[in-house]
Order: C-alpha cells, then structure tokens, then sequence
C-alpha cells in the first residue's frame, strides 16, 4: 500500500465520524438561529463548530498552517471579496482555517453531496456551472447580491484546482463579483495544499502557509485600472506564491 493511501485513509478513519457530528450540528443550529433572526449569532455558532472541525482536520492530515496578513482581514459586514490561487480541495478549509469566513463560488458538483451540500449552504456559497456562460454570470450575480449585503464573498479565478504547481491565468470575468458592488478585494496566496490530500508523498509534517496581502479598493479605481486589475491582482499573488516555503521547510 501507498505513503499517499495510508496517511489518507488513517486520517478518514478519525476524521469522518468528527466532520458528520460537527457538521449535522453547524447546520441545525445555523439554520435554526437565521429562522429566529439571529443571523450573527448563527454565523459565530456556525463559524466556531466549523473552526473546531478544521482544526481536527488539520491535525489528522499532518498539516501546519502557517499564516501572514491576518491584520488585513477586513471587519465582518464590509463589502469583501478574497480572490486566492486554487490546488487542492483543501483550499477551502485552509481560507476558512485562516480566518477569511465567506461564501464561495464553487463547482455545482460539490452540492451534490448531502451533508457538504447543507455546509456550502449555511456558509452562503454559491454554484457554478462553469460549463454555461449564463449560468456562471448569474452565479457571480449572486455573489455580488451577498456583498452588497455585506456578507463577504470568495472566489479562485483560475477556475480549476492546479496540477502542478503553476498558477493558471485568472480569469477577469470572476472580478466582476468584486467591482460591480465596490468592495475590497483581498489578494490571497496559499502554498502547499495539495500536498497535504492530493499529492501526498510521505508521513512527514507538511507545512501549509498562507499570505494575505492588502486590500484594494476597488470604487476608488479609475476604468483603465480597473480593466488591467486581474492581471495585477495575478501578478501580486503570483509574486508572494513565490516567495513563500515549500510542503517540508519551516521558517
């Protein structure tokens, strides 16, 4: 048998039972307390269950989480968008790990799956056809709806997890979540996810680190700023993806 099968599958053992109480949880009472109008209430309760769910997840995978920026997370209730490279599945826990709660656009696949279906509710995420251009417009329309609400939104513009290490190209038309209700965008780099599930190789610690850069104001961009964003918001994280360590170093 495999490294990858053996570190995979102890971790599942332990962690399975663990993310079906917590999650079952999470959603009974988050839904509970939105019925009662108790909508922060329900997303401290819905944050703090998950929280202890990713933290058991972390611990069974091997994982060290290592993050820079936290200071620019912006207050809860602005109008946010995180725009973060994307390898592996576990790029969600490690955003929400971080503490950059939000909604995601993520694939319609993902839904189909009962009890993940009721966590990427609760959380205000949003489904993607990506294989319809109308369907995925009206997924980044709903996006918008929820900043504008001040909910803040989260999205990987390359569209796909990466393979191989490279970031892909952005696409600009997942920026108009972000500049269509003015909000913040918030560039984020995340290194060495996809060697904690997908391209497990040992039974070492893996040391995932994380950089969350400033935000950028996008209502106060000219139009010309605005038509070349993508690419500099590329090129930002690009540069700090760079920068930061590889699965096995510790800084």
């Amino acid at each position: 048998m495999s490294k990858k099968r053996i570190r995979v599958t102890f971790a599942l053992i332990f962690i399975s039972p663990v993310f079906v109480v917590l999650s079952v949880v999470a959603i009974v009472l988050g839904h509970l307390l939105n019925f009662l109008h108790l909508r922060r209430c329900s997303e401290i309760i819905v944050h703090f269950l998950l929280g202890v769910l990713i933290w058991w997840m972390f611990f069974w995978l091997g994982m060290r989480l290592h993050v820079e920026g936290k200071e620019n997370i912006p207050r809860w209730g602005e109008r946010v968008c995180y725009i973060a490279n994307h390898q592996s599945m576990m790029d969600i826990p490690v955003l929400y790990g971080s503490g950059m709660w939000c909604g995601l656009v993520a694939k319609q696949e993902l839904f189909r799956i009962p009890l993940l279906h009721g966590l990427l509710r609760i959380l205000k995420c949003v489904a993607i056809d990506r294989s319809s251009l109308r369907a995925s417009l009206k997924s980044i329309l709903k996006g918008v709806e929820q900043i504008q609400g001040g909910y803040p939104m989260g999205i990987f513009p390359e569209g796909t997890r990466s393979k191989t290490g490279e970031i892909a190209e952005m696409k600009a038309g997942a920026f108009k979540m972000a500049t269509k209700p003015g909000a913040l965008i918030i560039p984020v780099a995340m290194k060495n996810t996809r060697h904690t599930f997908e391209a497990v190789d040992s039974f070492r610690i893996v040391h995932v680190y994380v950089r969350i850069m400033k935000p950028i104001d996008t209502s106060a961009l000219s139009e010309e700023e605005l038509k070349v964003l993508h690419s500099d918001v590329e090129k930002e994280i690009k540069e700090a993806y760079a920068a930061l360590p590889g699965p096995y170093d510790k800084r």
